[in-house]
């Protein structure tokens, strides 16, 4: 440790021993000697099973730590905050914080670290502020957990920089410059994620990441130079991701991407009450009910920004060539345009969706048409049944063999295949026949046509 981080007192007590074992058991402990005397958030926080398995220093060792380092604060504020970097704008050696647990704030700002920094497993109850830091070396903060509110704004990651498994609720990445590999591999981001302006030199993975919230991703300005991003297995839970103005690389991998589904109106107002900023924007408590008009409003504009999102991307993947993924978002488009029509053409969509998956099904065609075949064959005969047509001659098998032929002939009337059977069941056809035969035609060029828009789709034929 150089002599002016040997001045911040919070630097002091993490790297009181060269233990690290020993150094992560009395900065802990110091943590909950601090947080005490507030009752309510320490009864909060011993909820967290991380922070009631802290074990308590003895008052020796408490007199020990303040007598060692008399500058360290013996007592916070409720809104108290540990100043990591207070007074100092290089911090030249490894600092190595895995395990540690941080009650209070914490705020790391116009900081270079010009070595390694490590936050494995690290526990932070409240915030995270970073403003303004270059991290020159590599950071690590695999498993960690960060609180409520985590902000790495305007920072400048030079070295690799690895959150995999981290989990958070609200974080913002806004303006920050990734110049190296990042890693958020199996992250779980609870509230809203925001990469705005940031820009990505190197590539970037969010492999198995779950996204709860918002995920923003737009650029505001020029856009950069694209780098090859994998959301694989990733999961939206409720928005898609915000593409806007950012170009996207070829090797971007939506494989297995899972997103969000069209959600009912009662589940997307949930969201809204849950989301205490969604009921600051129409000043309503969450606890309060929340005027009809506004609530449609409120859920409209969601589904139109979502739609939004979903168009963006399909437009990015279609200039890419990448097929696959330009329908997997054409779809969702879909499912939303849907939503937004008027209900009186609402249900042409649906029809769309059961029919084809929005053209990309060529299974669901043919099981629509398997069904209809097996239907209108027993309609067909129950109906020939009704009106004493058996001919005598003709027992039940045999009209049920004969309808069957019918059937088929009629699906699939556009190549003449009723020329294949016989025509004595329609010699003397009534209104009821006429519909049954008509209506069973156009159903089976309905399908027909979703067919060969579906085999068109999936492979790729011009």
């Amino acid at each position: 440790m150089t002599a002016a981080e040997d001045k911040n007192p919070w630097l002091r007590l993490a790297r009181i021993s060269r233990d690290h074992a020993e150094n992560k058991r009395l900065w802990n402990g110091y943590q909950k000697y601090l947080l005490r005397p507030d009752i309510d958030e320490y009864q909060r926080q011993m909820e967290n099973p991380k922070f009631a398995d802290i074990e308590d220093l003895s008052d020796a060792e408490i007199h020990n730590i303040q007598t060692e380092i008399p500058d360290l604060p013996k007592e916070l504020e409720k809104r108290g905050e540990i100043a990591l970097t207070e007074g100092l704008t290089k911090i030249k050696t490894p600092l190595e914080l895995d395990g540690f647990y941080f009650a209070f704030g914490v705020a790391i700002e116009n900081t270079t670290f010009q070595s390694v920094l490590t936050l494995n497993h690290a526990q932070f109850a409240t915030s995270l502020y970073a403003d303004d830091c270059i991290f020159k070396e590599d950071l690590y903060a695999q498993g960690a957990n960060f609180g409520p509110f985590t902000t790495f704004s305007m920072c400048r990651f030079i070295g690799t920089t690895r959150f995999s498994g981290a989990k958070f609720e609200d974080a913002y990445f806004d303006q920050s410059n990734f110049e190296d590999y990042c890693d958020f591999t199996n992250a779980d981001f609870d509230g809203e994620t925001y990469f705005i302006d940031c820009i990505f030199t190197d590539s970037v993975t969010f492999s198995n990441a779950k996204f709860h919230g918002g995920s923003d991703f737009r650029l505001t300005a020029a856009s950069s130079a694209a780098v090859p991003i994998s959301f694989y297995a990733t999961k939206f839970c409720r928005h898609p991701p915000h593409f806007f103005g950012r170009k996207m690389h070829e090797d971007t991998d939506w494989t297995d991407v899972k997103l969000p589904n069209a959600r009912s109106k009662t589940a997307q107002c949930e969201c809204l009450r849950e989301n205490d900023k969604c009921a600051d924007d129409v000043d309503q408590m969450a606890d309060k009910p929340m005027d009809p008009k506004v609530q449609a409003t409120l859920l409209r504009q969601i589904l139109v920004e979502d739609k939004r999102a979903y168009e963006q991307l399909r437009i990015k993947c279609g200039a890419l060539g990448k097929v696959e993924d330009e329908h997997l978002f054409f779809r969702k488009e879909m499912e939303l345009t849907g939503r937004l029509s008027p209900w009186y053409t609402r249900a042409t969509y649906r029809l769309y969706h059961l029919v084809s998956d929005y053209g990309y099904s060529y299974w669901r065609p043919i099981a629509g048409m398997g069904w209809l075949w097996v239907l209108w064959s027993v309609f067909y005969a129950l109906h020939f049944m009704a009106r004493d047509q058996l001919h005598l001659c003709m027992d039940g098998v045999e009209l049920l063999l004969r309808t069957m032929g019918l059937s088929f002939a009629n699906i699939f009337a556009v190549f003449g295949f009723y020329r294949r059977f016989p025509s004595d069941l329609l010699a003397d056809p009534t209104f009821m026949t006429v519909l049954l035969t008509v209506s069973e035609t156009l159903l089976g060029f309905v399908f027909l046509f979703f067919l060969g828009l579906g085999l068109r789709t999936r492979f790729r034929l011009r």
